[in-house]
């Protein structure tokens, strides 16, 4: 495959068409902070208790599950980069619609919709810097998610900045006009690579064989049981994070302060862990394990600085977590990244939309304190699964 990409597109092509991609993706990483950073204003705007209260990033998720599965679908039929498009203006339309209206089973409905926009978004950003990067890539898509932890680590920054002027819903009509202006950019790179891109990025209509083929190797199925507790994980700390710092500690300031601290350690460290010359899935087995004694020391420990903390300490040794995955689950799967990548974040999807929820009602029937440990054991759960995946494939070389 790289040296057809390499035919269909010169080395400036592939490198200005990445730039377009990471443009996205870190446009996606700001975008996507939006629900954790105002959760504590849509819990009070909507008189939100129990598990309702992580029903905004449960919804996004939602329509997440739905982009990934129509993913394989559209596999060989629609271009990768058109569907990108398609996000950007799907999300667009769903933050104007979220900051305009003002009924619950409204907010509901584009929150749905706004997944759809980010599941795309996620899957064919992956899909295409592994196409473009076949031999390297897992050092590509460490560079992809760091821009993704880019754009994560300044929204709780500039949103909570903006809170102190503006409503939340003002603040969602902001989004969907940066969202289309950088959409707009994107088509404009796009017309300069158009005839390099088609070729380098087209696939085969996937086939029902080539899916009972990913999906019936036990390695495969270990991979997304592990992707699948990691998200629980992630999503646990960044989505809860800044209300556990309200409840446990009336202190939301902090609490955003703690979510960028996490993301700035996450983005560094996705930039850093493609240079060490270690196995991506060993790499996410030992993250996900040492984030575990750092999460309950930070939740044990009473301080809320202990645990801003813990949280870039966390961020530090997960924030490669999805890449290493990413880049490990496209291993043999040359002419259908689409198929592995998207299987494997719809899976972590689903924890997506359960773990919010679930943490809400732990939270309301005994502690937010009980409810923050939950990261700790889907995280040793995870290390379980990628321990075992290892296990299938001992001689398997290391990521080039």
């Amino acid at each position: 495959m790289d040296s057809t990409s390499g035919a269909a597109l010169s080395r400036r092509g592939r490198a200005g068409l990445s730039a377009g991609v990471v443009m996205m993706i870190t446009l996606y990483g700001f975008v996507n902070a939006f629900s954790s950073v105002v959760m504590n204003r849509v819990v009070d705007t909507y008189s939100l208790t129990g598990g309702a209260q992580g029903i905004m990033s449960s919804m996004i998720s939602l329509g997440c599950i739905a982009a990934y599965f129509s993913v394989p679908a559209l596999q060989g039929r629609i271009r990768k980069t058109t569907v990108l498009v398609a996000a950007a203006v799907l999300v667009a339309a769903s933050f104007f619609a979220l900051g305009a209206t003002s009924h619950y089973i409204g907010m509901i409905a584009v929150c749905i919709v706004l997944g759809v926009g980010f599941g795309w978004t996620d899957t064919y950003c992956n899909s295409i810097m592994v196409d473009l990067h076949a031999s390297d890539s897992a050092s590509r898509l460490g560079l992809l998610h760091g821009g993704f932890g880019v754009g994560s680590l300044l929204s709780p920054l500039a949103i909570t900045a903006l809170l102190a002027v503006v409503t939340w819903q003002q603040i969602s009509l902001l989004m969907g006009g940066l969202t289309l202006l950088v959409g707009l950019i994107f088509v404009a790179i796009l017309a300069v690579f158009f005839r390099g891109e088609q070729s380098v990025t087209h696939e085969s209509v996937l086939s029902a064989a080539t899916l009972r083929s990913y999906l019936l190797k036990k390695k495969s199925i270990l991979i997304l049981l592990a992707g699948f507790m990691y998200a629980a994980t992630q999503a646990g700390m960044t989505v809860w994070l800044v209300r556990y710092m309200t409840l446990r500690y009336n202190a939301e300031a902090l609490g955003s302060t703690a979510l960028s601290i996490y993301w700035i350690c996450a983005t560094a460290s996705r930039f850093i862990a493609p240079r060490i010359r270690l196995r991506p899935l060993k790499l996410f087995l030992a993250g996900v394990l040492i984030s575990c004694v750092f999460q309950i020391a930070g939740v044990l420990s009473g301080s809320a600085l202990v645990m801003c903390v813990m949280a870039g300490i966390i961020g530090l040794v997960t924030g490669f977590c999805i890449p290493m995955l990413v880049s490990e689950n496209a291993i043999g799967q040359a002419g259908n990244t689409s198929l592995s990548t998207s299987v494997l974040l719809v899976t972590m999807c689903f924890a997506r939309i359960l773990i919010p929820i679930f943490m809400g009602f732990i939270t309301d029937g005994i502690s937010v304190s009980v409810a923050m440990l939950t990261p700790a054991l889907s995280g040793a759960l995870a290390g379980i699964f990628a321990a075992f995946a290892l296990r299938c494939d001992q001689n398997a070389p290391a990521a080039q």
